[in-house]
């Protein structure tokens, strides 16, 4: 079997080698964690919103729903649902 070049995935039952969502870096949502209560999560979002932009935020909140959505499904709906808020309030 060959093996895809650094920073490519692999496409489940093909030989094709695709870029993929990356490697997340740690930080950006300060404080954030899924287990927090609906009103503590808004706020530290409400203030990453407003330090890195409502578009940064979705996105590495989209990022850990993407890697959450199969392992863990109740804690990729919280970041499904948290998605959703930023971009109905601040989008």
């Amino acid at each position: 079997m060959r093996t895809c070049k650094k920073g490519l995935i692999r496409l489940k039952g093909t030989r094709k080698c695709v870029k993929g969502i990356g490697k997340l870096r740690k930080g950006g949502l300060e404080g954030y964690h899924a287990a927090l209560p609906l009103t503590q999560r808004h706020t530290i979002l409400q203030k990453a919103v407003a330090k890195h932009g409502a578009l940064s935020v979705f996105r590495k909140l989209n990022a850990i729903y993407v890697y959450n959505k199969i392992r863990a499904p109740t804690t990729g709906a919280t970041f499904l649902a948290d998605r959703n808020w930023v971009r109905r309030t601040f989008m």
